[in-house]
């Protein structure tokens, strides 16, 4: 068992935001106004940072969300809110003020497999896996799937220094597939609904490019038998 500490940080707007959602446009403009952080845009003096990002941009109903894990929670907390004028693309808005939510979690197996929401697009693939996954039949596409799910939650787990030292069983149950675009190229993104034999916190991102939004998990029900092996 581990404990993560998680925050988050919903900016409110002092007028409407009438664009399309922007969590990439949001992770810009916060890491440009606060650059000697790289927490907040992973990038250092020698190139990018690579490792589980500690703090992740989402967008939520017309408002920023800007999800923290361990010291990204601090990080968080620290900046000024309130005031701060942030430009997404064009059009420049004020922070009003700021809802935040603090709470910890326990990382642990399950003994019931819990279910889990993709709120947002999940980008499994690089390059390499999504030619292979192409030439794959329906059945040989569902195990790959369960693989990259498999996956994507140990390298977050290792990325927030969490020892799962059980047989982590996962399985991805879809729902659509939609174009995505990240870094100037268009990626495939799946929504749908994940189980796993892990309990995991609400809000946890597994996949690709989860500090731009994607791959965000909320926790559904509380749990289903697991499959006999």
């Amino acid at each position: 068992m581990s404990r993560v500490r998680i925050g988050s940080v919903r900016l409110n707007w002092t007028g409407p935001y009438d664009g399309p959602p922007a969590p990439h446009l949001l992770r810009g403009a916060i890491g440009a106004r606060f650059s000697d952080n790289p927490l907040f845009h992973q990038h250092a003096e020698g190139g990018s940072v690579y490792r589980y990002p500690r703090v992740q941009y989402r967008w939520d109903a017309g408002s920023g969300v800007i999800a923290g894990f361990g010291e990204g929670v601090e990080a968080l907390l620290d900046l000024p809110w309130p005031g701060l004028t942030l430009r997404l693309g064009s059009r420049e808005m004020t922070v009003l003020d700021v809802t935040t939510e603090l709470h910890e979690h326990n990382i642990q197996p399950t003994d019931r497999l819990r279910r889990y929401h993709f709120r947002s697009p999940w980008l499994p693939f690089n390059q390499e896996n999504y030619a292979r996954y192409r030439a794959m039949s329906p059945p040989e596409e569902a195990a790959e799937r369960d693989r990259l799910c498999v996956a994507g939650i140990l390298m977050a787990l290792r990325g927030l220094q969490v020892q799962f030292e059980h047989r982590l069983y996962a399985a991805f149950h879809p729902k659509a597939a939609k174009p995505c675009r990240y870094k100037d190229q268009t990626m495939l993104g799946l929504l749908g609904d994940m189980v796993a034999n892990v309990d995991l916190p609400d809000g946890l991102a597994i996949g690709r490019a989860v500090s731009h939004g994607y791959g965000w998990l909320v926790r559904e029900s509380e749990g289903v038998p697991q499959p006999t092996v």
